[in-house]
């Protein structure tokens, strides 16, 4: 019989945490692939040659339907169970199958939701297994992640328990229901899409960054910091800096299949090569490959943080471009490990995806933001 795990991935200050849900009493699962057309048949046509319309993607969903019942709320009896970072030795892994690099909770040690305690009953009722969905299960940020696993149970089949089926997406509706005809009894239902989820952002804020690119690479300095792993990073203007200025670019990286995010926040000087200064970004003004753009390496030193006595402004020279002087800390870059990078069975280093953003702030608020992937250089 297929074991279904259903797993949501949040951050809580620099503390990981995965809850997981394991669906008993399983009355039914529905998998769905959708790829919507539209006929078109022409007059005067059989129809072989009806044409066949595909103005939009494809999607594809998963509900599942079951019900809940009464259970013991003790150790070892739990369908409710969760894993955090700082009470484990455990590191939540990434899942490189998924061109998203998505998170892999898959074997890590899970244990039951904390023994109930004040308020909460000693009976695993349905009303309170309710209201666990509702407190730990919502989705209440873009940052939430979602997956649901399906394990066959087959030795030999793909949803093995070490590499199950994975789907990754967000739910849209958990539904739990009674009816007078069964009135101990409530169903539970969750309806799921396979995706990625993003928002709309304030008109009156600044579009996207433009031609946004992300490029791995080594620094070969000296001493400590020899063969540092950097990221060049470099933009162009949105296309609209909304309706009023624009006074802030930030520069967000974090660890493919990770949530914390990395940033550094600078002043912006959206005329080129004119009022550049030691506290605006300014875009190149030369004739290379980098004329008109805005060009940062990270990560910066210790992350966001700004060296001792300085601003948020520090790594940049006195015409606003990024410094990379040797007497800036040569890129004023640190390691990029900070407990990211991993090793193989040798011991060796492997070469990481990471993924960055940039968006534009005005007055109206964060503007649209543009992402890159890229690989650290092995």
């Amino acid at each position: 019989m297929a074991i279904i795990h259903f797993y949501k991935y949040v951050l809580k200050g620099n503390t990981e945490w995965v809850y997981r849900y394991t669906v008993p009493n399983l009355e039914s699962m529905n998998i769905q692939y959708n790829t919507p057309i539209s006929p078109m048949p022409l007059p005067e046509e059989n129809a072989k040659e009806n044409i066949l319309v595909k103005i939009e993607g494809n999607s594809a969903s998963v509900d599942i339907d079951w019900t809940l019942a009464n259970y013991e709320y003790t150790k070892g009896n739990c369908h409710f169970q969760m894993w955090d970072s700082n009470s484990n030795s455990e590191t939540l892994g990434v899942d490189n199958t998924n061109v998203r690099g998505k998170f892999n909770p898959v074997g890590l040690t899970f244990r039951d939701f904390e023994e109930p305690t004040g308020s909460y009953p000693r009976k695993g009722n349905s009303s309170k297994q309710i209201d666990l969905f509702k407190e730990y299960f919502e989705s209440t940020s873009l940052n939430n992640d979602y997956l649901i696993t399906i394990e066959d149970g087959d030795a030999d089949g793909y949803g093995v328990t070490g590499d199950p089926m994975r789907i990754y997406g967000s739910p849209s509706q958990m539904s739990f229901s009674i009816s007078g005809m069964s009135p101990v009894v409530w169903k539970a239902r969750i309806q799921f899409f396979e995706g990625n989820v993003i928002t709309v952002y304030d008109p009156d804020s600044p579009e996207s960054p433009q031609d946004l690119s992300m490029v791995g690479h080594k620094d070969y300095g000296s001493g400590s910091n020899n063969e540092r792993d950097v990221f060049k990073v470099r933009f162009k203007d949105p296309t609209s800096f909304g309706a009023t200025d624009t006074h802030t670019v930030t520069i967000s990286y974090r660890r493919s299949g990770k949530l914390k995010w990395y940033s550094a926040t600078y002043g912006v000087e959206t005329t080129q090569g004119t009022n550049g200064t030691s506290t605006k970004l300014t875009k190149v003004d030369d004739d290379g490959a980098d004329d008109g753009y805005y060009v940062v390496y990270l990560p910066v030193a210790a992350h966001e943080t700004p060296l001792s006595g300085s601003t948020a402004n520090a790594f940049l020279t006195s015409a606003g471009l990024f410094n990379t002087s040797t007497s800036a800390g040569g890129y004023a870059h640190e390691d990029i490990e900070h407990s990211m990078i991993g090793v193989d069975s040798d011991d060796v280093r492997k070469s990481q995806y990471y993924d960055v953003k940039v968006h534009f702030e005005n007055s109206a608020g964060d503007g649209g933001t543009a992402e890159e992937s890229a690989q650290t250089v092995e």
